[in-house]
């Protein structure tokens, strides 16, 4: 999990959220369709092999080519993510208009992730070789199987592998600039929203070795300051304003990183091109889902993070480099009574 993911996180809880379990929009999943509203149940398919839909559900078959490098994207709506045990997620095939569990063979998995907070949407896009035959009706699925309380989630879509050349893109073999953050920095950033009356403005503190984070942002007219601790699993959100400060439960720490080689799961676009908010500052560029980043090709500083499907930005700058007093990670004593 990007650690730019939770910076945008602190933003959202001020406007919406919403969660629900795992959802596929490319190839498109049977039945319907909706990251909303909360909890939508669209998402929440929890009856083997696809989600209690057979083939009558589909809305669409997408026909590929056999043999190619396929990026599937699919969201985690709801995070699992269970310490004792952590699950896995999964993409596999099977041959037949409507297979049994048993026909499925797994193309790619990776295991769970710890997200920090349990209301996490996290958009994954995961390339995979789809096998070089030729069907009319087989299936492509995702599974979430989380081991905790025995919750497995499905998503099937109906495709159609052919041998014609479909210009399908291959997967580059060329090495990618994956990279993590420096160890100890701080930075300001700007939050905007097409539809949004207020932009948020605010700065970070960030220290890996300490394992916590400290955030200060004006969001309507009104001042928080929120302090991270992963290594006491605590979140401290204190509302300036009215003097008062909340308390939320946190996981593991995930380092700011890029890339897929941090067990990350982005994936490159462009090297060395002109920033979003500077075009004269150089940027590594990669995509999940509906979100793109950018990190500084200089250092790996975060640079900017966008949400493709509404035009929401985050831009950050005024980077330093740390050590940060201590004393920046320590909450308020209102958070502490």
């Amino acid at each position: 999990m990007n650690m730019l993911i939770i910076s945008l996180q602190i933003l959202f809880v001020f406007y919406s959220s919403t969660v629900a379990h795992v959802c596929m929009w490319k190839p498109m999943q049977r039945g319907n369709f909706s990251l909303e509203p909360w909890a939508s149940q669209d998402c929440n398919r929890t009856i083997s092999p696809c989600g209690g839909l057979d083939s009558s559900a589909s809305k669409q078959r997408t026909t590929v080519q056999s043999g190619s490098f396929y990026t599937v994207e699919f969201q985690q709506h709801l995070n699992y993510y269970y310490s004792p045990n952590p699950g896995q997620l999964d993409i596999s095939f099977a041959l037949g208009q409507d297979p049994n569990e048993n026909d499925f063979r797994i193309l790619s998995s990776f295991n769970d992730y710890n997200p920090m907070n349990f209301n996490t949407q996290t958009n994954f896009s995961i390339q995979v070789q789809l096998p070089n035959i030729e069907c009319d009706q087989c299936v492509l699925r995702v599974r979430y199987s989380t081991n905790n309380h025995e919750r497995t989630f499905y998503q099937c879509s109906d495709i159609q592998l052919v041998k014609d050349n479909l210009n399908t893109k291959s997967l580059s073999q060329i090495d990618t600039p994956d990279c993590c953050s420096p160890s100890s920095f701080e930075m300001s950033f700007i939050h905007w929203m097409e539809n949004a009356v207020d932009t948020i403005i605010g700065r970070i503190s960030y220290d890996q070795s300490l394992k916590q984070m400290y955030t200060w942002m004006v969001v309507k007219n009104v001042e928080y300051n929120i302090w991270m601790n992963f290594t006491l699993g605590k979140q401290f959100i204190n509302n300036v304003n009215e003097n008062s400060c909340y308390s939320f439960e946190l996981d593991s720490w995930n380092d700011w990183c890029y890339g897929n080689r941090f067990n990350q799961s982005e994936e490159i676009l462009v090297s060395n091109k002109g920033c979003l908010g500077d075009e004269d500052i150089k940027c590594n560029q990669w995509k999940n889902g509906d979100f793109l980043f950018e990190s500084r090709s200089s250092e790996c500083f975060p640079s900017s993070l966008s949400r493709l499907s509404n035009n929401e930005r985050i831009f950050y700058f005024n980077h330093e480099k740390g050590p940060i007093p201590i004393e920046v990670f320590q909450p308020n004593k209102i958070c502490l009574i």
